[in-house]
């Protein structure tokens, strides 16, 4: 199977009350505007809006929830990378993966709604588990069900609403909002 978690993984979601978060990071962590220069970290990667991380600590259960990235940057580092550059960024998260599709290595005309869609099938995914956090225009086209688990960011401030979540999520938060 292409993807890196196992369909099997995914049965008890529902149950137990986990979410799996499509997560991108230009537009939702970091701004996307042009005019504006985006700071690196230490690390050589962007420096994350601490309010839309604290969005995610208040959301995310860290040992319950997945995240997916679904961002264009998920191939430049290894998952144990990935958790590393969260983590310094304030943000510890236990159950962290990609959006591997083996079909984006030989083609990368697809959109990113049809990369989500393609994932969400062959995992044979309930909509009620999903939640996605991005600023791809291409998302607009999503089957209704979907769409109302969309969190649209405008690409010039990233994500800096936490009552979008809270309505999709509709449980109790993980942490405070400063």
């Amino acid at each position: 199977m292409a993807y890196i978690f196992q369909t099997r993984t995914f049965k008890k979601n529902i149950i137990d009350g986990t979410i799996i978060f499509f997560l991108d990071i230009d537009g939702v962590l970091v701004h996307a505007n042009p005019h504006q220069k985006v700071e690196l970290e230490d690390d050589g990667f962007y420096k994350f809006n601490p309010h839309a991380i604290q969005i995610l600590k208040s959301v995310i259960y860290k040992t319950k929830d997945k995240v997916i990235l679904s961002t264009s940057h998920r191939f430049k580092y290894s998952i144990q990378g990935w958790k590393v550059i969260f983590r310094r960024r304030g943000l510890e998260l236990k159950n962290l993966s990609i959006l591997d599709d083996k079909a984006y290595f030989s083609n990368h005309r697809h959109t990113r709604r049809e990369e989500i869609l393609g994932w969400i099938q062959s995992n044979n995914l309930d909509y009620k588990e999903i939640v996605t956090i991005d600023d791809d225009k291409s998302l607009n086209d999503l089957p209704a069900h979907l769409k109302d688990r969309l969190v649209l960011t405008n690409s010039y401030t990233g994500l800096n609403d936490l009552n979008t979540l809270k309505r999709i999520v509709q449980r109790r938060l993980s942490s405070k909002i400063d």
